[in-house]
């Protein structure tokens, strides 16, 4: 891993299922210390991106299992991702600041457990969106810094594991839910979209996809 700071104890931030079609948003929250940071190390963990699911979900097992009080997940699943995005937009806000409402809560969760006065976040967006989300009480005193490519941080490459798998699991609900195995990502999707409605019906596509996409034309078309 490629040193971003010095700290000694930190939380790191990352997020799954913002560019997938199906599933939920999930933002992921990981706090580390010397101790958890040598069993990160010794499980492998790396940018999520670059592991199997396989490995990730094995990965994710141990960390949840182990080090529960450590990790905080924020899960929005389509419907709920929906409702809070069509408020947004109502109010001129977009995407990133749902984003940032969820980097913050995971951020929140996390700080009142743990004495963590440094925050890492894979950036996403404008510097000031997250800060604006968290009240007085816990920022007070927290450096949240904002880096691109961050998921080389261990803390962060850990919350992009846990993300992921949370990501997976929504899946698989969503996919056992209505019968019909539901595809990652935005490409290749319209046909398993457009199955989704003749199965269930056009009203029920907002349970399972985020419908802001421009892929709900097509899936909707006849």
């Amino acid at each position: 891993m490629n040193a971003i700071h010095n700290w000694n104890t930190w939380i790191g931030t990352d997020e799954a299922g913002k560019g997938d079609y199906f599933g939920p948003l999930v933002v992921a929250g990981v706090y580390v210390d010397a101790a958890f940071l040598e069993n990160l190390s010794d499980l492998g963990v790396a940018d999520g991106k670059t592991l199997s699911n396989r490995r990730i979900r094995s990965i994710a097992e141990s960390m949840l299992s182990d080090y529960e009080q450590y990790i905080v997940v924020v899960e929005k699943m389509p419907i709920e991702y929906n409702s809070l995005y069509d408020r947004l937009r109502r109010s001129g806000q977009n995407l990133n600041h749902l984003l940032a409402s969820l980097h913050a809560e995971a951020i929140r969760t996390l700080a009142n457990r743990v004495d963590a006065k440094h925050v890492l976040v894979d950036k996403f967006a404008k510097d000031h969106l997250i800060p604006q989300q968290l009240d007085r009480r816990t920022s007070l005193g927290m450096e949240i810094r904002q880096v691109t490519k961050a998921e080389r941080d261990t803390a962060v490459a850990a919350a992009s594991i846990i993300a992921r798998d949370a990501f997976l699991k929504g899946m698989d609900t969503l996919s056992e839910t209505y019968e019909i195995t539901l595809p990652r990502g935005a490409y290749q999707v319209v046909e398993a979209g457009k199955e989704f409605v003749r199965m269930h019906g056009t009203q029920a596509l907002e349970e399972v996809a985020k419908l802001h996409f421009n892929l709900t034309d097509a899936v909707c078309a006849s």
